[in-house]
């Protein structure tokens, strides 16, 4: 009878590569989850743009997103606003009456958030340091917080004074984001901004926020916006 083989000592399987392959797989789901988020949450509705328009009995349509990692959103092909869009009484935070129209002549951010979107709250920062820097030169931002997503308009006041946010906060009942996202075929996401030309034609749209891609591109677009020629 021969004796049992001995077992060969296993080799140490956290070898520096390997260790070095998993940190950076690790950074990347990191990443990832810090842009992507579970649906909205519950208390806000479940329906979607897609689902909600405007019926038959006048009803407004509500707007409940779901949060993603950025995507890249289809370009607009010039897509000029409706003149009851660019008309239509809108209301800030304050109780305070806007109107897109009041904005001609400037390039618009319209910026769709909500309070508890992790990525939304990434992104305020950046849009705050975008219209102190372009404001003198033709941009304006504007904050678009939905009724459906943040029921509990306090809250979204006490945001925009934690962020010193500086430009118009208007709180939807659905009947500017539903439009500006069927107009463009976004998904059912947040953040999303909608960048309007200065003669009102849509000619950006973001879907979602990666703090390292998000603002140079969304730079870009305002620099490019800001810089056309009026027909």
């Amino acid at each position: 009878m021969t004796a049992p083989q001995s077992r060969q000592p296993l080799k140490n399987f956290w070898t520096t590569p390997r260790l070095a392959l998993t940190f950076i797989v690790l950074a990347l789901l990191a990443a990832f989850g810090l842009n992507s988020c579970g649906v909205s949450p519950k208390g806000t509705g479940g329906n979607t743009v897609a689902n909600n328009p405007a019926n038959a009995n006048g009803a407004k349509p509500t707007v409940t997103v779901r949060q993603s990692a950025p995507a890249a959103a289809p370009a607009p092909e010039a897509m000029v606003l409706p003149a009851n869009l660019r008309d239509m009484a809108l209301t800030d935070i304050e109780g305070k009456s806007h109107k897109l129209s009041d904005y001609s002549g400037k390039v618009i951010i319209v910026n769709m958030w909500a309070t508890w979107c992790g990525p939304c709250r990434q992104e305020t920062p950046e849009l705050v340091q975008l219209h102190k820097e372009y404001k003198s030169k033709g941009l304006e931002v504007i904050g678009l917080a939905t009724q459906a997503n943040d029921q509990d308009i306090e809250l979204v006041k006490d945001f925009v004074k934690e962020q010193k946010v500086d430009y118009t906060m208007l709180y939807d009942d659905g009947s500017l984001a539903a439009p500006l996202v069927q107009m463009t075929r976004g998904r059912g996401v947040i953040p999303q901004s909608f960048l309007i030309s200065r003669d009102g034609r849509i000619i950006g749209h973001f879907e979602g926020y990666s703090p390292v891609s998000t603002p140079p591109k969304l730079r870009e677009a305002i620099e490019k916006a800001l810089n056309e020629k009026q027909g």
